[in-house]
């Protein structure tokens, strides 16, 4: 297979670290739609209702199975992520990968029971999603033209946002500053959510008619350079990374050079434009 074919091999470095710092800035369990259950504060009783309260809780004590109070459940846990940011994700786990959501339900009513904060569980939570996601990436080659479109836009949009109101995360993102996070522009976290839910989105599309990408014919290359010309590109310097510093020392400039490159492989005919992002986003990404 020409090198060429796939640059995640040499892009993967440089392009998002899907395992890595993109999970970490945006692993946190987002701010609720609604306060979860768990966090709501009763009312102080009366004396009267505190004996009621002892006495019913006694009765509750007594039922076989039953559920010591403010511990977490299966049933708590899934409400929680509902009213969460990741419902819409937490849907498809659920219908298309239902013994993964359940493993990771079983660990997070763990987690929640051992005392893990908002910000350790909501870290736990995305992981999980990312493991599911890894190995099945490969599937996702398969997936309509319009959906790999759809995530690759989001990621203009990410690397848009890097570059500019999250310039101070850009470097994090490229795996290439390991200083401590702080938060995330709300804008940022919200894109880093789609892009995993639109890769999801395009595995549980392309798993039932999975095809191997072939390697881009010389025309395909020739058309690739001719757009990577446009934004003042090389292919020698995308594929070694050396792309990222023409765009000046600013913060967030690496990032709008990538956002140039998506730009550049969003002009391509549908063949090429599929073969390249499979390289970019799917393939070689299950480690």
């Amino acid at each position: 297979m020409d090198y060429r074919i796939l640059i995640a091999a040499a892009v993967g470095l440089v392009l998002v670290a899907f395992g890595g710092f993109y999970l970490a800035l945006s692993s946190r369990l987002h701010e609720p739609a609604a306060p979860p259950v768990r966090s709501a504060a009763a009312p102080s009783p009366s004396a009267p209702d505190r004996t009621a309260q002892s006495q019913a809780a006694k009765r509750d004590t007594a039922q076989p199975g039953a559920t010591p109070a403010g511990k977490a459940t299966a049933a708590s846990i899934e409400a929680e992520i509902a009213q969460s940011e990741h419902a819409e994700l937490q849907a498809l786990l659920k219908t298309h990968f239902a013994k993964e959501y359940n493993e990771l339900i079983e660990v997070a009513v763990r987690r929640r029971n051992e005392g893990a904060s908002d910000e350790a569980f909501g870290q736990e939570l995305f992981t999980r999603f990312q493991e599911i996601m890894r190995p099945r990436l490969r599937f996702a080659v398969a997936a309509s033209m319009p959906m790999i479109d759809k995530l690759a836009a989001n990621e203009v949009g990410l690397f848009h946002a890097l570059g500019t109101e999250g310039a101070a995360f850009c470097l994090k993102v490229l795996g290439k500053d390991t200083a401590a996070a702080s938060p995330l522009p709300d804008g940022v976290r919200r894109l880093m959510r789609l892009g995993t839910l639109y890769r999801f989105q395009a595995i549980v599309d392309g798993m039932q008619r999975y095809l191997p990408v072939d390697p881009l014919a010389a025309p395909e290359i020739a058309a690739f350079e001719a757009s990577l010309a446009r934004e003042g590109m090389k292919f020698e310097d995308v594929r070694t990374g050396a792309f990222m510093n023409k765009g000046g020392e600013e913060p967030g400039k690496p990032c709008l050079m990538v956002e140039k490159l998506y730009q550049a492989i969003a002009r391509l005919e549908e063949g090429p434009r599929r073969k390249v992002y499979a390289g970019v986003f799917f393939l070689g990404r299950d480690k």
